[in-house]
C-alpha cells in the first residue's frame, strides 16, 4: 500500500511522498478501527436488547403462571392491595 501511495506522490518529491503515504496509511488505519468499533458496539447493543427481551418474556411467563395457579381469594386480595398502592 505504501508503494502505491509513494508512486502517486513521486512527482512532488520523495520526502513529501513518504510523509503523504504515512499520513494516508495512518488515516486508513484509524478509519478501520473506528468502523470496527462501531460494528462491535452495534453487536453488543443487539445482544443486550435480546437479553432484556428474554428477561421480560420470562418475567411475563412467571407472572402469568402465578396468576393462573392462584385461587380466586388470593387474586382478589392482590387486586385490592394493588388498587390501594
Amino acid at each position: 500500500m505504501t508503494t502505491i501511495l509513494t508512486t502517486l506522490f513521486a512527482g512532488l518529491g520523495r520526502r513529501f511522498a513518504y510523509w503523504g503515504a504515512i499520513i494516508a496509511a495512518t488515516g486508513t488505519a484509524v478509519w478501520i478501527l473506528i468502523h470496527q468499533g462501531r460494528l462491535a458496539a452495534k453487536a453488543e447493543l443487539a445482544i443486550r436488547r435480546a437479553d432484556a427481551r428474554i428477561r421480560a418474556l420470562q418475567s411475563s411467563k412467571d407472572i402469568r403462571h402465578d396468576v393462573q395457579n392462584a385461587d380466586r381469594a388470593d387474586l382478589e386480595r392482590r387486586a385490592d392491595r394493588w388498587m390501594r398502592d
